[in-house]
């Protein structure tokens, strides 16, 4: 599995290459909260990303931590190629309205 990023409030590691198609992109990486990138979860799984979650677990109540992307090594390349086209249906879902309806 190659890593992609380790999200964790405020100290978040991200493999160059993913990090550049993020910056690349203007989303707003702080959307939510401190843990940059995080809403995007879901379109990450969608270009074919996991996600493990990692808690601090205290009895009966737990504390998040961060999570981790990976995508298995022989995936990775279709990774790279179908995130973009999945973050840019993103951006064109929140371009501003010209006025016309």
């Amino acid at each position: 599995m190659k890593k992609l990023a380790y999200i964790t409030i405020d100290d978040s590691d991200y493999a160059d290459r993913f990090w550049e198609i993020l910056t690349g992109t203007g989303l707003d990486p702080e959307e939510f909260e401190a843990l940059e990138y995080f809403s995007y979860l879901p379109f990450f799984v969608l270009a074919g990303a996991s996600v493990e979650t990692h808690l601090h677990i205290h009895g009966d109540h737990f504390h998040f931590q961060g999570v981790t992307l990976s995508v298995p090594d022989e995936l990775e390349e279709a990774f790279y190629d179908v995130l973009p086209q999945i973050l840019q249906q993103l951006i064109d879902g929140e371009a501003p309205d010209d006025g016309e309806e």
